[in-house]
């Protein structure tokens, strides 16, 4: 694992693609200052503005810490599935279909949605959709999402662990 601060034009690098998504659009910043990155084999994250943001194959996303990450969770849509369905994604498995009692929002094929439980609607992982949400309402049965991160897997016990490193005040 190694952990540094980015330069201010790298800061600034990262982002302007982070912007592209259209959860994060409405990032309010002027120039981003101290954003942590932590580096790992497979992934590296971001704080950046107190978000913690993950990069990993090619994709960038926030990770369910909703502590950090509660308004970037709330803008990406969501797959509420039932209560049966829990454990199995909170271990990694891809969302099915039967299992999803709701969808709220709307996306296309590829893009990046959060998985919810339909009691509390906390958040359980961030998948890429298979389908998008349209015809994700019309299918009855199938794999819908895959799970990219979750509850309790590396990312998300890394971020847990190095708390005191991703609250650590920013300097103005």
């Amino acid at each position: 694992m190694k952990v540094n601060y980015l330069s201010k034009r790298d800061a600034g690098q990262l982002l302007e693609r982070i912007r592209r998504f259209s959860w994060a659009e409405r990032i309010d910043a002027g120039k981003p200052r101290n954003v942590l990155r932590i580096m790992e084999d497979d992934f590296t994250l971001y704080r950046i503005l107190g978000y913690v943001i993950c990069e990993r194959g090619g994709a960038i996303f926030p990770t369910v810490h909703e502590e950090y990450n509660r308004e970037l969770l709330d803008r990406i849509p969501a797959l509420v599935v039932d209560m049966g369905a829990v454990p199995h994604i909170a271990r990694g498995a891809d969302v099915m279909r039967p299992g999803v009692r709701s969808i709220r929002g709307d996306f296309k094929e590829d893009e990046i949605v959060v998985v919810r439980d339909e009691r509390n609607l906390k958040p359980l992982s961030i998948c890429i959709a298979l389908e998008g949400s349209e015809k994700l309402r019309e299918i009855e049965k199938g794999r819908v999402a895959k799970n990219i991160h979750h509850v309790n897997d590396r990312i998300w016990r890394l971020v847990r662990d190095l708390r005191h490193l991703i609250e650590r005040r920013q300097s103005p």
